[in-house]
């Protein structure tokens, strides 16, 4: 592969301004990672506190359905069929806070593992990124001995 030659007639390294332009659009890819990153994690935190805010008012209200079918039993006698609805009813709000409790809990999970996830992602990209570095910083080293060694070529004294 021939080296371009710039206008004052020296050679430049071959595929240092690729690597350049390369380096950028990186730490450009890196940026976006980071607000996506940030986005997300927020995203989900509101996830998991709207779905905890949910899970207490469930709660609350099976503590008071639980508390009007006491005083609906207490009134039974003469109205037994109206308990036994409200009994059930009770019932289903307790396994239906139950399941919303095990929803919480999935939730946060799922947050946990996403959370790990991005962090992983972040760690890639910054290894990533000081290898790119390191690449421009033996190209940027390359260049220079080219543009010495060119030096030393077009020197009239030597000839």
């Amino acid at each position: 592969m021939r080296p371009i030659i710039r206008r004052d007639g020296l050679a430049t390294a071959t595929g240092g301004d690729v690597m350049v332009r390369m380096l950028q659009e990186f730490r450009e890819l890196q940026e976006e990672s980071k607000e996506q990153f940030t986005r997300t994690e927020t995203a989900l935190r509101t996830v998991h506190m709207k779905c905890r805010v949910l899970f207490r008012k469930a709660q609350r209200m099976a503590d008071r359905v639980h508390v009007l079918s006491e005083q609906v039993s207490a009134f039974s006698q003469q109205v037994s069929a109206f308990s036994q609805q409200v009994s059930a009813f009770d019932e289903e709000m307790n396994e239906f806070r139950d399941n919303m409790g095990e929803l919480t809990t999935h939730v946060s999970t799922l947050t946990q593992e996403v959370y790990g996830i991005k962090t992983a992602q972040t760690r890639m990209f910054g290894q990533m990124g000081r290898m790119v570095h390191h690449l421009a910083d033996a190209q940027s080293s390359d260049r220079k001995r080219i543009d010495v060694l060119e030096e030393r070529m077009d020197d009239p004294g030597e000839n």
